[in-house]
């Protein structure tokens, strides 16, 4: 008779940091603590008309099913033309898949590219489920850690690559750093991939919270063989609409895309089908809400950083996007886990640990929250800081 033991994989995948912050910190909350969070990945910014709307007609007509398990053709379209607005080209409906958020892509990129003894490149700091994802796929995280700052060079990357490299990750902007890759570096890691005969990933679920006039480059002007890119985007973080759990994969490599798609039809079957209708009515609706959205984030970023530049010894990476900070507080604690409980428990803000995304020794600050709750947090953060010199 067997026993109820666990498999390897059940024991070993650990928790996601992030949302065991926003549980605890919800909990916290709940006890009625003065909680601020500042570790959320999530916009204090309201969902577009134009998806509410779509969601309340949708509801309205009680005709709510099952929708086509790779998307329904009109979210398709919708990405289709997002795609052609922000990459240049056209993508047919057969080379796009619509999942459960762009971290189900991931998901099942990985599932239909990836075995055992594989590797899958990609730089610290990290999102914190990139290696865990990878593991679960059942192949080799590599992680090329920077010789100097928050960013890898391209001769680091291509120093990773060996015969057992599968595929690339990139996320730019970066979650935690909000740093974005340059033109160069991209333009490299395109070329490098296609030499390589190696799958290039790009996590672009922010290229367009980006600041001061930034832009991030887009990985199709440098493709001469699409066939190795792929690309994942939502709604999530553009649109403020975390909740509707919409993202989307696209590439050229259409074997791909139906693997992909066939993972998801034995796992998820399909998407929610009100939240596909809110999301094509958002790619569809005014985009002004983008821009004013960025235009919010800038600003609390600004803020963000004059209070922790009144920090001493804290080391500061200025954000070109998305809506984290990825400071060094090593010089107070280099145990990032210790430090973040020690902030939470004598400043009463909620912060996530660097070593969750590879570098310890940091934490991830986000300035998505409402802006007097970003200047009060970074006060307390100082105050309690304080004591440990």
């Amino acid at each position: 008779m067997s026993d109820l033991t666990l498999s390897k994989r059940g024991q070993h995948i650990g928790d996601s940091p992030t949302l065991k912050i926003n549980a605890l910190a919800r909990a916290l909350k709940k006890e009625g603590k003065p909680i601020i969070h500042l570790g959320g990945g999530e916009p204090v910014f309201p969902a577009p008309q134009a998806a509410v709307d779509a969601i309340i007609a949708k509801a309205q007509t009680r005709n709510i099913k099952y929708t086509p398990s790779s998307g329904t053709p009109e979210l398709k379209a919708a990405v289709a033309h997002y795609t052609q607005t922000y990459y240049g080209y056209t993508p047919a409906p057969d080379t796009i898949l619509i999942s459960a958020g762009a971290k189900q892509i991931l998901f099942n990129f990985l599932l239909a590219t990836v075995q055992a003894g594989d590797e899958v490149i990609f730089p610290a700091p990290y999102w914190v489920s990139y290696p865990e994802m990878v593991k679960l796929a059942g192949a080799t995280p590599v992680i090329v850690r920077p010789a100097k700052g928050l960013q890898i060079t391209l001769d680091e990357l291509s120093a990773a690559i060996t015969d057992k490299t599968k595929a690339i990750l990139l996320n730019s902007p970066n979650n935690p750093s909000g740093l974005i890759f340059d033109e160069k570096f991209i333009k490299g890691a395109v070329e490098l991939a296609e030499q390589k005969n190696i799958f290039l990933f790009m996590d672009d679920i922010y290229h367009q919270l980006v600041f001061d006039g930034n832009k991030c480059p887009n990985p199709c002007a440098y493709s001469h063989n699409s066939q190795n890119l792929v690309i994942a985007n939502g709604v999530s973080k553009l649109y403020g609409l975390t909740g509707l759990r919409i993202g989307w994969g696209v590439s050229e490599n259409r074997s791909l895309i139906s693997a992909m798609g066939r993972m998801q039809a034995q796992s998820t079957s399909c998407n929610c089908d009100l939240s596909e209708v809110a999301a094509t009515a958002a790619l569809l609706g005014d985009q002004h809400c983008i821009d004013d959205l960025c235009n919010l984030l800038e600003q609390n970023r600004n803020v963000l950083l004059a209070q922790l530049q009144k920090i001493p010894h804290v080391v500061v990476h200025k954000p070109q996007g998305t809506f984290y900070c990825f400071a060094d507080f090593s010089y107070y604690n280099a145990d990032s886990q210790a430090l973040a409980q020690y902030l939470l428990e004598k400043a009463l803000v909620a912060v996530v640990p660097g070593k969750a995304f590879g570098m310890d020794g940091h934490l991830r600050i986000s300035f998505c929250a409402a802006r007097e709750s970003i200047v009060e947090g970074v006060q307390r953060i100082a105050a309690a800081l304080k004591n440990l010199l």
